[in-house]
């Protein structure tokens, strides 16, 4: 897997991280593959939410190293929001991926689907789905929804699943 270039400052810690016994700046980023990362600041280095910052092997201008994964626990309310936004961001920009994965997902095991791991797909939507897509692919979010029906739409439980994915809350992962 290669490795992520950039990613978006989800909040800015002038302090560090509550746990750390470092007390430097500090980021926590959002990798463009769905990582959560605390990065420690460049001298002088200033930040905002949202921005875009570079994480590559070349010179970086704002970040000095990162200093570890992190999980959403060790967020604040503004972070969170901000991890929100950021993951439904990336979902509406990489629809034919996730779309794609709707189309190819198959069995963990007898007993269980990988499609049964998306919030609101039980058993017989999951064998709705599979019926569907074996009559033809689904294209987009709105055709998955206009076909199978569901409660709340195919993109927000999609949104759902990577941020439980993201707690791990589940063994199994499979959109991070």
């Amino acid at each position: 897997m290669a490795k992520d270039e950039y990613a978006r400052v989800l909040e800015y810690l002038p302090y560090g991280l509550q746990d750390s016994k470092e007390r430097h700046p500090t980021v926590i980023i959002l990798t463009d593959s769905l990582g959560l990362l605390a990065a420690a600041l460049k001298k002088g280095a200033s930040v905002e939410a949202g921005r875009k910052v570079y994480i590559g092997e070349n010179k970086r201008e704002e970040i000095h190293h990162i200093i570890g994964r992190i999980t959403p626990d060790k967020l604040g309310v503004s972070a969170m929001q901000n991890l929100r936004d950021q993951i439904s961001e990336n979902v509406k920009a990489n629809e034919s991926k996730y779309v794609g994965m709707i189309n190819t997902l198959g069995p963990i095991n007898v007993r269980l689907h990988a499609l049964e791991l998306i919030p609101g797909l039980g058993k017989k939507t999951t064998q709705k789905i599979l019926d569907e897509r074996k009559m033809k692919p689904f294209t987009s979010y709105g055709d998955i929804d206009l076909r199978i029906q569901l409660p709340l739409s195919i993109e927000k439980e999609i949104e759902e699943r990577i941020l439980e994915e993201m707690q791990n809350k589940d063994k199994y992962k499979i959109f991070t």
